[in-house]
């Protein structure tokens, strides 16, 4: 797809280039992140001396072709103000009427006159790659004809660049886009990436640098999140960031007072930051689809109705009498409301409670009330029935900044209590970086020898790798610089605890693995569902299936259940090659069953098992030089 793009700029065109897909499934987050920064690298086609600037315009809320001349004007204008420029007249002209709705569209054009034009290095528009957003959004005082018009008028004569972003369904319906979009839009991508990656790339680029520990915390939250948007169907990127920036505001608002220093998976203060996580991430998702609103809350803050509710489903469980069972079927025969559906939806399996202060900020009513969120916290999560282990108690009092009010004897106790307690595994992965720095910061009270305490530490975890639970962000999770003066023994502890995550998430993989096809046979819908989140696009796992086991249950499908199967082959490798041999030949098996088929009396099965067989067909074309001899 990129190198699409790039060859559109490095050669001779006389069309635009259009970037085609669903709304709101990452088209301008692509286009922002990943392709503008690369065209600011690339030599224009017709100077090579001279690098392409890349401008964006959102066509969006424009009124006019005056409102689109007046945007790219303020765009060129940018450039225009440097010292000694050169302008080709085709620039000056655009400039000049862009300018006209500012009242000085005369002014400029005369002293855009008055600059030299002639030279061969004078600023042009093919200097630029505009890129023209929300296509598809446009007012209807706008008009797709003057729009469409305008950029015909670009690059049928001066071979500029343009990019056009757009849904294309959108605009099939409309007779004036299909009348000229022919003669206009050359070459057309499909963008299609898939949730989870358009959700890692966006916190990586948004919280990586930003804010370390917020990047952390989702990351370990990633399934959960992914879970949560997938299971009702919203992947819209929108949506996503509009959850991420407000749970942000959230959490530097939390961080503190939660005393959010580390990730510890075991703490009270983790359970509550997922408590409100979720409910976030509920709320953002209903907000943005509609289906709620400040005022308008659809009984899901009726936390007496929600419990009777869920007392009458723990009495059908409880009571195993038919009559009785039957009589509570029958009082519920009533279609779920929305309540009973959001419940459904995010809570089919965890506790459940409304939070007013979050309520009232992600739907826009009131700034974050943190002094009431936190309230609600401490009534939710009473800090009196939580009883960290001791291990855990040790821990917090040597990472809590009154450490230094503990008398020398106390401190010397507790850190060797903490290694002691380290030594045996009974620490997450996560901590054993601070356990090492917590013994190691005050050499004048306490002091060990740091080579002998590492390699103890590192015996510790490897000989209790039973004990562990894989750690998604470890690798992540360093944080010193080379200029400490025990770099390199804290690199050796980072890399050992490395190893044995590594090795806890290769055998949590193969468990994974061995289940995937027992699942897809026989619970698709849970499969499909989770195929996103929990098992990673990167993972082999078709290497991992029986053919012929397969293949005996594909025989049985439903015609209707094929296009989802062949979705999701498109989904994991139609842009990426193959990386496990077993799958090649995986596909390549069952490349050869599909083509078997009768052409004399084509029937729908058929004529999906084709559509199955070019997919597959050209897969293994692009992942041939995988193939060797079995």
């Amino acid at each position: 797809m990129e190198n699409v793009i790039l060859n559109y700029l490095s050669m001779e065109t006389s069309y635009a280039l259009l970037i085609n897909g669903k709304r709101g499934i990452g088209k301008t987050f692509f286009i922002k992140e990943k392709i503008i920064p690369q065209i600011k690298k690339l030599a224009t086609l017709h100077d090579p001396q001279k690098k392409y600037k890349p401008i964006y315009i959102s066509l969006y809320g424009l009124k006019n072709i005056e409102d689109v001349y007046k945007a790219m004007a303020i765009e060129f204008m940018t450039w225009l103000k440097q010292k000694g420029i050169k302008v080709a007249p085709a620039m000056s002209k655009i400039v000049a009427r862009g300018m006209l709705n500012l009242k000085i569209g005369d002014a400029m054009e005369s002293k855009l006159a008055e600059l030299p034009s002639k030279s061969q290095h004078a600023m042009d528009t093919k200097d630029f790659v505009i890129i023209l957003d929300d296509l598809d959004r446009i007012s209807d005082s706008l008009g797709i004809n003057e729009v469409i018009g305008f950029v015909n008028s670009l690059v049928e004569h001066d071979n500029n660049k343009i990019m056009v972003i757009a849904d294309e369904e959108h605009l099939n319906s409309s007779q004036a886009y299909l009348a000229v979009r022919e003669k206009t839009i050359g070459t057309v991508i499909e963008y299609s990436a898939t949730f989870i990656t358009n959700f890692q790339s966006i916190i990586d680029s948004k919280y990586k640098k930003r804010h370390p520990l917020f990047y952390q915390y989702l990351l370990l939250l990633k399934d959960d999140l992914l879970y949560w948007f997938q299971s009702t169907s919203t992947e819209n990127l929108r949506t996503l960031i509009y959850f991420l920036e407000h749970f942000y505001e959230v959490f530097k608002k939390v961080e503190v007072p939660l005393a959010l220093t580390t990730v510890d998976l075991e703490s009270l203060s983790f359970r509550k930051l997922r408590a409100i996580l979720h409910f976030s991430a509920a709320i953002s998702i209903e907000f943005k689809k509609g289906e709620i609103s400040y005022k308008h809350t659809k009984g899901i803050d009726d936390m007496r109705a929600i419990g009777e509710v869920l007392m009458g489903k723990q009495l059908k469980e409880m009571f195993a009498d038919h009559q009785r069972s039957s009589q509570l079927d029958n009082e519920q025969k009533l279609p779920p409301n929305y309540r009973d559906k959001f419940l459904a939806n995010f809570y089919s399996h965890q506790e459940y409670q409304f939070y007013q202060a979050l309520y009232n900020f992600i739907t826009g009513g009131n700034d974050l009330d943190t002094a009431d969120l936190l309230a609600q916290l401490k009534k939710n999560f009473d800090d009196r029935i939580f009883t960290p282990s001791e291990q855990d108690q040790v821990y917090n009092q040597l990472s809590d900044p009154q450490v230094l009010d503990l008398p020398d004897v106390e401190y010397m106790r507790l850190t060797d209590q903490m290694l002691h307690f380290a030594y045996v595994g009974e620490y997450p992965l996560d901590r054993y970086i601070s356990v090492l720095f917590y013994a190691m910061r005050y050499p004048e009270i306490i002091e060990y020898e740091i080579n002998e305490t590492v390699d103890k530490l590192i015996a510790g975890v490897q000989g209790s790798s039973a004990k562990f639970k894989y750690i998604d962000h470890l690798s992540h999770s360093f944080g010193f610089k080379e200029n400490n003066p025990h770099y390199q023994v804290y690199l050796k502890l980072h890399r050992a605890l490395n190893e044995v995550n590594n090795g806890i998430d290769k055998a949590r993989l193969e468990n994974i693995r061995a289940d995937t096809l027992k699942e897809f046979i026989e619970k698709p819908e849970q499969f499909y569902n989770k195929i996103q989140s929990y098992y990673d696009y990167d993972m082999p796992m078709l290497a991992y299936w029986n053919f012929d086991r397969f293949y005996t249950h594909f025989q049985t499908l439903k015609t209707s259940e094929l296009p989802r199967f062949r979705r999701l082959l498109k989904g994991r490798f139609g842009e990426v090659l193959i990386k496990e041999r077993m799958e090649y030949y995986f596909l390549e098996n069952l490349y050869d069953k599909v083509t078997k088929i009768d052409d004399k009396v084509p029937t729908m099965r058929e004529i999906e098992f084709k559509s199955l067989a070019t997919l597959l067909q050209d897969i293994l074309t692009r992942n041939h030089a995988l193939k060797e001899t079995k």
